[in-house]
């Protein structure tokens, strides 16, 4: 005799209808949201790469943003040591002149100059302060306002400065920190103490510094005395080291940039690669996830449909 009975497929059918309709909501979640699972129990098996990886690009991105910040200072740092490198080559250059043509005409005009475009960008600032005070970021590295002050200062002019010597220095990725600071007297004592002779000697002042030049000044009188030319010849000599010195400076400081460029790319390769490991934990592939949507729409309609067919069955369909 066959015996017939519904009740047990009814139960399991709605039992595989309700795991459908479960697949087709995580289905839904995943295309909505990206992610493969809510909650971190649910991938449980990689939350501890998972989290490592999030720390790890946290960091990096960090250390790229920092650098960005980094990158600015030296551009004016170079900026500035590319002016003052220019005003040096003034002076030379008029020096040199006055030398040839036993004239003075425009020397303490080119001393001057060189001097107010020196003093200006050893006191230049951003927005985190002035760039050559070391630490001291709030008050200007050089206290006069003009070649008077310079010239009633020390010989040489150390009292003219009030920086620090306190140099930045930054962690620029996970393994390196690099020196990146530039303090003032370090870069500008050299070309004031050569502007300060120059303007001594002009307004009759044998300068005391060394090399101690013979006198008496002439202060630059028309003609040129002997006194004169002999001391404008030895400051040849001075100028063109401290221009050798401050191209020093700038490589240097051009070093410093070409790490720091190099850095940040490389942090640039790293953060790419963190954020595909991120992502091939807990993104779900777009296609994937909506195909997989569509088959599980088709499965629940086809589950609603067997077990709306078995419900309408009796026994008298048999009889």
């Amino acid at each position: 005799m066959t015996r017939i009975s519904t009740f047990q497929q009814s139960q399991t059918l709605i039992k595989e209808m309700m795991n459908s309709q479960s697949k087709l909501a995580d289905s839904q979640r995943q295309v909505s949201t990206g992610h493969v699972a809510e909650y971190y129990k649910d991938i449980h098996m990689d939350v501890t790469s998972l989290a490592g990886s999030k720390s790890l690009l946290s960091r990096l991105e960090q250390y790229e943003a920092n650098n960005g910040k980094i990158m600015g200072r030296l551009a004016h740092y170079d900026q500035a040591l590319a002016g003052m490198e220019s005003a040096g080559g003034d002076v030379l250059s008029a020096v040199m002149s006055t030398i040839n043509t036993a004239s003075p005409q425009g020397l303490y005009g080119a001393i001057e100059g060189a001097f107010e475009t020196t003093l200006n960008f050893l006191n230049s600032r951003n927005t985190e302060g002035y760039l050559f005070s070391g630490s001291n970021g709030e008050a200007p590295p050089v206290n006069i306002t003009s070649i008077n002050d310079l010239m009633a200062a020390a010989q040489p002019p150390t009292d003219i400065f009030d920086n620090n010597d306190l140099k930045a220095t930054v962690r620029i990725d996970e393994n390196r920190t690099l020196e990146v600071g530039v303090v003032a007297d370090e870069i500008g004592l050299e070309i004031m103490t050569a502007l300060q002779r120059l303007a001594l000697w002009a307004n009759g002042t044998v300068p005391t510094t060394a090399p101690v030049p013979a006198g008496p000044s002439g202060s630059f009188a028309v003609p040129l005395s002997q006194e004169d030319q002999s001391f404008l010849s030895g400051e040849i000599a001075n100028l063109e080291t401290l221009m050798d010195n401050m191209a020093a400076f700038r490589g240097a400081n051009g070093l410093n940039q070409k790490t720091v460029e190099d850095t940040t790319e490389a942090l640039g390769l790293q953060i790419d690669q963190a954020k595909v490991f991120i992502s091939n934990i807990e993104d779900v592939d777009a296609a994937e996830a909506i195909a997989n949507l569509t088959q599980r729409e088709i499965a629940l309609e086809t589950s609603y449909s067997v077990l709306s067919q078995l419900n309408r069955l009796s026994l008298l369909n048999f009889l």
